[in-house]
């Protein structure tokens, strides 16, 4: 089931997944999200990023993501730009980037009519109603937090020589996609990890297949979704930081795991992404026989259809996914962020999905941690989980820095945490299915957590730390 082409798997898709319709046009702006939303505008346009405004979250201006599946996916694509180029004209309807070849496509154009202040979500209503379709989508901006946005230099190229270094574990690999800024593929090399534990790549058994949908040329580790090569070199030292912790907590607690990393870099060398580059990764991560999703980034305000989309499909293919609740302090329960909202969403929610919030020292919230303010009820998991996300320290690529290691604070290194017990679980029940997964490893947290509560309103809602569990 896990290599069956996405199209026949996203068939499965409820229509309920697309049930906003053209009435979003007169919904207003939340006014809850618009200090987020400005913190995004100042923080990505001081970087040279434009910034345009979709109803509540930022979006690149112009910019519109379209999902095509089925055997005719390719020239459904080309019909569409062809219609829009008619209707618009065609030096308004500009190619960006294109992901997919065979039986399903996403697209990214831009369209320079429609833009505009608060137009992303009306330019979307516009578009589908003229096209007849729901799958298209603003270009949102993803990040890992936006104290984690900064400039860096770009570094995009494989080491000379580079080849894939095994574990030397007879183990049954477990596959840890970190879709993310990438990893330094040096720290394979335990002389790289200041005696650390080696961050061992995932090998692709296929690259340049005929029956890839993706088309990726020599994609042997992973694929670098922000330059379009091969090279998912960390340019950031985020996915590098996320993806030691993980080895850090397995070599600690579980070291017979045989971990392998499938980097997929959808965050620049500042930190930046959209959600076009977050579906594609997801969607080849689920194709590609990933176990475990670490998603330590997220959007506010909307829920993508695309994205929702290819989550799905993870799930179907057997992939549990483990996300940051982010770093606002806001209540989930109240304000919307993805993924980590995908689990908790009031119709379908995707039960093969977990988020993390940061703690600080033993019994403490770290202070940006966002929280779900949910009250225990009796036969489902009421309250919130929280790993420690204070000051964490993990590597960082080596020509970044003279060092090989820094310490981070937030709900993205929180992350790791559960990821490492998700990939512990998935060593003993390679055939389980991802729910279970996280049903059993959140059931574990909360029976070997510690529990405390937070007041609010006369109401105690209540939370779990924890580092590690045992998992039955």
């Amino acid at each position: 089931m896990r290599y069956l082409l996405p199209f026949i798997i996203l068939a499965l898709a409820a229509p309920g997944l697309l049930a906003q319709g053209s009435d979003e046009i007169d919904i207003p702006t939340d006014s809850r999200y618009l200090e987020i939303y400005n913190k995004y505008e100042r923080t990505l346009e001081s970087l040279g990023y434009p910034v345009g405004r979709a109803r509540n979250a930022a979006y690149v201006p112009d910019q519109y993501v379209f999902f095509y599946e089925g055997p005719t996916a390719a020239q459904d694509a080309a019909n569409d730009r062809a219609r829009l180029e008619n209707r618009l004209g065609a030096n308004r309807v500009h190619g960006v980037a294109t992901c997919g070849c065979g039986d399903y496509q996403i697209s990214v154009l831009q369209l320079d009519s429609l833009g505009g202040e608060e137009r992303g979500k009306r330019g979307r209503e516009s578009v589908a109603q003229d096209l007849g379709k729901e799958e298209v989508e603003p270009n949102y901006y993803i990040v890992p937090e936006l104290n984690q946005v900064e400039k860096h230099p770009g570094f995009n190229r494989l080491p000379r020589g580079f080849t894939v270094k095994p574990s030397g574990k007879r183990t049954t690999p477990v596959d840890i996609a970190v879709i993310d800024s990438g990893i330094d593929v040096a720290m394979q090399d335990s002389r790289y990890t200041a005696g650390g534990p080696p961050l061992y790549l995932w090998e692709n058994p296929s690259p340049n297949s005929a029956t890839d949908p993706f088309c990726f040329p020599n994609d042997f580790v992973g694929w670098d979704f922000v330059n379009n090569d091969n090279s998912p070199m960390d340019d950031h030292s985020h996915g590098t930081h996320v993806a030691s912790r993980i080895a850090m907590q397995l070599d600690k607690y579980a070291p017979d795991v045989n971990y392998r990393f499938m980097p997929l870099k959808i965050l620049d060398q500042n930190g930046v992404g959209t959600s076009f580059h977050a579906a594609c990764a997801v969607f080849y991560a689920a194709y590609h026989g990933a176990d475990v999703i670490n998603a330590s980034w997220g959007m506010y305000g909307e829920r993508d259809r695309i994205l929702t989309k290819a989550f799905r499909y993870a799930q179907s293919q057997g992939v549990a996914t483990v996300s940051s609740a982010g770093n606002e302090r806001v209540d989930l329960a109240e304000l919307e962020h993805y993924p980590s909202g995908f689990p908790i969403m009031d119709q379908l929610p995707i039960h093969s999905m977990l988020f993390i919030s940061a703690s600080r020292g033993g019994s403490s919230l770290w202070p940006g941690t966002n929280i779900r303010l949910e009250p225990t009820v009796p036969g489902n998991f009421g309250g919130f989980v929280a790993a420690p996300g204070d000051n964490q320290y993990g590597y960082i690529p080596r020509h970044l820095s003279s060092s090989v290691s820094a310490r981070k604070s937030g709900t993205s290194v929180a992350t790791p945490y559960a990821t490492a017990i998700a990939a512990e679980y998935r060593h003993r029940y390679p055939t389980r299915n991802p729910i279970w997964l996280r049903n059993d490893v959140l059931a574990a947290i909360k029976d070997q957590g510690n529990e405390f509560f937070i007041n609010q309103n006369g109401q105690a809602y209540p939370y779990y730390i924890f580092d590690w569990v045992n998992v039955p």
